[in-house]
């Protein structure tokens, strides 16, 4: 089992709370449908991008959901993990957009810039919904945040695996699996079936328990391998990085 605290949102149920349907959902609708036509934007400029933030959102959504089935999470976690990862990269649209869809990798001042997506979306949150007190609001703005982060402390803000929710830690998982499935121009001829993503996210320096919940990778490892047919994963060994050594 994973050394970090696993608590998920079961408090609440998104389908039948009456703040988060009066106020919250008609936002989220709202921000998937700017989404979009600042995705259209981006296809004026270059059509062959394969990089769609809207239907990124909808394929790390419908993942998060899938994966907390296959954990045995209740229905109202699987529904409330669905729709606050579905506005997890809303930011991305405030940033102009000749910042994204460069055929070289991105590094250094570029990716730093990018990556201020994050605290951009919180901004909107807050410009839009103010300060709610409501726990789906703090379930969508901590996904939002720290989607980025890396369980050895080397990601976005610095925050080491104890200091991630597990809805975070989650959302780190497939919302990197998604990014590694898309083709792009500096790609070259990387493999990039689930099975070669997998692999990669599971044994590559950088990645596996530095980078992720292992239990939690297997989980959804274990979802997408059933969804392409394809052979078991290969289990995790027991994690040797000291972000891993001993209960937190």
């Amino acid at each position: 089992m994973s050394d970090f605290p696993q608590t998920w949102p079961d408090d609440f149920d998104v389908r039948a709370d009456a703040v988060f349907q009066d106020q919250i959902k008609p936002f989220i609708e709202n921000q998937m449908k700017l989404m979009e036509i600042y995705d259209r934007k981006r296809l004026a400029v270059n059509p062959d991008i394969k990089y769609i933030f809207h239907e990124h959102a909808e394929r790390v959504a419908n993942d998060t959901r899938n994966t907390c089935a296959k954990l045995g999470l209740p229905d109202n976690v699987q529904e409330n993990m669905y729709w606050a990862m579905l506005v997890h990269d809303i930011g991305k649209r405030v940033l102009p957009i000749e910042i994204w869809d460069s055929p070289e990798k991105p590094t250094g001042d570029v990716m730093k810039y990018r990556r201020s997506h994050v605290d951009l979306g919180l901004n909107i949150v807050r410009e839009e919904l103010g300060d709610l007190q409501h726990p789906f609001f703090d379930l969508m703005t901590d996904i939002m945040v720290n989607h980025h982060e890396k369980i050895d402390g080397t990601g976005e803000h610095g925050l080491k695996g104890h200091e991630l929710s597990a809805p975070v830690r989650l959302a780190c998982i497939i919302e990197s699996y998604d990014g590694y499935t898309i083709p792009r121009p500096h790609f070259g001829d990387r493999d990039i079936s689930p099975t070669a993503v997998l692999d990669k996210m599971r044994s590559e320096p950088g990645k596996g328990a530095a980078m992720f919940d292992m239990d939690l990778f297997e989980a959804f490892a274990a979802v997408k391998v059933e969804q392409s047919g394809g052979k078991p994963p290969t289990p995790h060994k027991p994690a040797t990085n000291p972000a891993h050594a001993g209960k937190i």
